[in-house]
């Protein structure tokens, strides 16, 4: 009976002693996928948007990704969380956001044309001007005293990502830890340029 007794109590220190290991087990896990995480938001801050031309002479811009939880993204991108709210997108369900800045430079050229338009009634001698191509529109009509015009401007977005696994040992074969993730995007307007890129991912 009294050895029955030790081995109960042998039994329940090593099922006390495999807890506590598997318990510490799970920190350590999480401490250093935290870091991982740290360390990767921290090269991705550091580094610039890279900007390049394809082939094709289009504008696309580089970025590593960001990955934050939920609760890091309301507190650092606090206006994009408030407009996606205002789209009625739930919270639980948001994978990532993606910004991009850009700007539009188009040399315009055209050859004035006689028209007429009506002020008040009255014709007024004017001349109109139109250019484009398969990418924006420009259209107007001044006077001696006044233009007015409109230019309408489209674009087709591609964005790209590319993961890179980690591999067991650092040289072997791969293993589902994300390494680290980069953003493309190309513009292909040939007259747009990308200023600045974001790429977050939301993590739960």
């Amino acid at each position: 009976m009294r050895n029955l007794k030790i081995y109960g109590a042998y039994a329940f220190a090593v099922i006390v002693l495999m807890s506590v290991v598997f318990i510490q087990y799970r920190i350590n896990k999480a401490l250093r996928a935290e870091k991982d995480r740290y360390k990767s938001n921290t090269e991705a801050l550091l580094s610039n948007v890279t900007t390049y031309q394809t082939r094709d002479s289009l504008n696309a811009a580089q970025i590593d990704a960001l990955r934050l939880n939920l609760a890091e993204y309301e507190r650092f991108r606090a206006e994009d969380a408030r407009l996606i709210r205002s789209l009625k997108a739930k919270n639980g369900s948001l994978q990532a956001v993606t910004t991009a800045q850009s700007e539009l430079i188009a040399r315009l050229r055209a050859i004035p044309r006689d028209t007429i338009v009506i002020v008040d009634s009255v014709e007024v001698p004017a001349k109109a001007v139109s250019c484009g191509d398969a990418w924006y529109d420009f259209s107007g009509v001044y006077t001696d005293t006044a233009f007015e015009g409109q230019m309408r401007c489209r674009d087709s977005i591609l964005i790209a990502e590319t993961v890179k696994y980690k591999r067991f040992l650092g040289f072997l074969w791969k293993t589902n830890k994300v390494k680290s993730r980069k953003v493309d995007i190309v513009s292909r307007n040939p007259h747009n340029k990308i200023l600045g890129f974001e790429h977050i991912l939301i993590e739960k």
